[in-house]
């Protein structure tokens, strides 16, 4: 399935600008677009989940966003308060429970997002070599400094195809 952005192209160097280059980020890629209506749903929700995520009681520095129509990013400023093993169990219920409600696999770490031109397209990582001509965007990165700069890269420089 392909979907077209819109001219005004979400713009990857201006995520979260109020967070520094070290804040950790989590990048959750649906197996499918959402629609506007299913984008609305989730941002709701991801804004209810980070109004009360917390530490150890503490309330975490958080903001989250739907982006390109298929990723929940949540990023947190660790350098305020750090992100525990209980909180980032907590957000991947959260994910999980979205998930489950949209009907939308979160955590399929085998469909992948390419882009060219403005066209997206999910497809499988094992055909990402008959994309060498486009980007992918890569859910791995776990800092925002890195998703700023690197969420989208050629296909080639990916380092996951040869």
């Amino acid at each position: 399935m392909s979907q077209n952005l819109s001219p005004t192209r979400q713009n990857c160097k201006m995520l979260f600008p109020n967070y520094p280059e070290s804040a950790r980020v989590w990048i959750y890629g649906a197996d499918r677009f959402l629609s506007g209506t299913e984008e609305v749903f989730a941002q709701e929700k991801l804004d209810a989940f980070l109004k009360h995520w917390a530490a150890h009681g503490t309330d975490l520095f958080a903001e989250g966003s739907i982006l390109f129509h298929t990723f929940v990013v949540i990023v947190a400023d660790e350098e305020k308060v750090k992100a525990s093993g209980c909180s980032i169990d907590s957000s991947v219920r959260f994910i999980k429970e979205l998930g489950k409600e949209l009907q939308v696999d979160f955590f399929n770490r085998l469909s992948v997002l390419v882009e060219k031109e403005g066209d997206l397209k999910r497809i499988h990582f094992n055909d990402l070599d008959q994309y060498k001509d486009w980007n992918v965007f890569d859910t791995t990165i776990t800092q925002i400094g890195k998703m700023r700069e690197r969420f989208s890269v050629p296909v080639p420089d990916s380092g996951w195809v040869r």
